[in-house]
């Protein structure tokens, strides 16, 4: 966020950093949301709660999504990888 009528202070990027975790939030809101909705679909027809194949996608996935928009993948994958296994428990305790 380039301001050019005044110097950038740290102020201004706290503010920015807690807008920023504001949406990411809402974010995770709406991917919980999601998370629920598939543990009805799973009580329904039986199914677990971890799928191997579908982690190792998303994994793949997010690491892709990283390069793209010049993120360390290492760092999203670490990230996805510990928000994935606490939905799948979440899923697990649920279901």
């Amino acid at each position: 966020m380039p301001q050019s009528s005044k110097q950038l202070t740290m102020a201004d990027i706290r503010k920015e950093i807690d807008r920023i975790d504001e949406n990411l939030i809402k974010l995770l809101a709406d991917r919980q949301r999601c998370v629920e909705k598939a543990i009805v679909v799973k009580k329904r027809d039986g199914l677990p709660a971890r799928d191997d194949a579908r982690i190792a996608q998303v994994i793949d996935h997010v690491r892709v999504l990283a390069r793209g928009h010049k993120v360390d993948p290492a760092l999203v994958e670490a990230m996805w990888t510990e928000m994935v296994e606490w939905f799948v428990a979440y899923e697990e305790r649920a279901i």
